[in-house]
């Protein structure tokens, strides 16, 4: 009689755990928020590489490639911080523009033709040029022209290719520029290089690099870039480069 008695306390006792086991159980698996959200302007892999540290580990991240979107599942708490990174993070672009000069310089004013290129009179406007004139000093090139000009705008991080060209010859411009915020200064970092197309002895196309370098420029600053010498050094071509961050 008294083994029975011992046997049905405990059975009381087990009964009367198995609430309490419940309610442990119901407390460690918390009401979870669920968010689809867009990324607008980055890529959502990298949002989801940033993000991913942050979840709980009854959190959930998952990526939708194809829209370029995320879903996010995780406590409330969490999904909001979540949200809240990622809008920090998730901005558009900075707007840049950068104005591209490409120079002819040569020895001399004469008439004799060079790599497809004739010499012709002066550029007043570029013989007076800050930057020309400091070329002088340095280069043993009398004569310069502008050979092209142009206006290049791009997104930070972005790409452009632009074809620059004059007195039959043409090149290319490949530039990557990304946007540094620095306690002294704001600066931009490109990465550029300028090619042109030659053809060898079977008339098969070959890509030439005449430049190619890595420059950091202040907002508004303008620097050349490089100089390419052609033909032996009887000219050369000069790439000047001024960049803007856009407002």
């Amino acid at each position: 009689m008294k083994k029975a008695t011992i046997f049905f306390t405990v059975i009381f006792l087990l009964m009367g755990a198995i609430p309490m086991l419940n309610g442990q159980q119901n407390t460690e698996r918390p009401v979870l928020k669920k968010e689809i959200t867009k990324v607008n302007y980055i890529d959502a892999r990298s949002a989801y590489s940033i993000l991913m540290p942050y979840m709980s580990r009854n959190g959930k991240l998952q990526l939708v490639r194809e829209s370029n979107m995320l879903i996010i599942e995780d406590i409330p708490e969490i999904v909001e911080k979540i949200l809240s990174i990622l809008k920090e993070i998730d901005i558009k672009p900075l707007d840049l523009q950068f104005t591209v000069d490409l120079i002819m310089g040569s020895m001399s004013s004469g008439s004799s033709e060079t790599h497809g290129v004739i010499a012709q009179i002066p550029d007043k406007k570029i013989q007076s040029d800050p930057l020309i004139k400091e070329l002088r000093k340095l280069l043993m090139y009398e004569v310069f022209k502008r050979l092209d000009s142009t206006l290049i705008n791009v997104q930070d991080n972005g790409r452009s290719t632009q074809m620059l060209g004059g007195e039959g010859m043409s090149f290319r411009l490949d530039l990557q520029p990304r946007y540094i915020k620095e306690d002294k200064g704001d600066s931009i970092r490109v990465d550029l290089s300028l090619s042109t197309r030659q053809f060898k002895s079977d008339g098969s196309p070959l890509s030439l690099t005449l430049i190619e370098t890595t420059i950091s420029l202040k907002s508004g600053d303008r620097s050349v870039v490089g100089v390419s010498k052609l033909n032996g050094g009887d000219k050369a071509l000069i790439l000047i480069l001024s960049g803007v961050v856009k407002k």
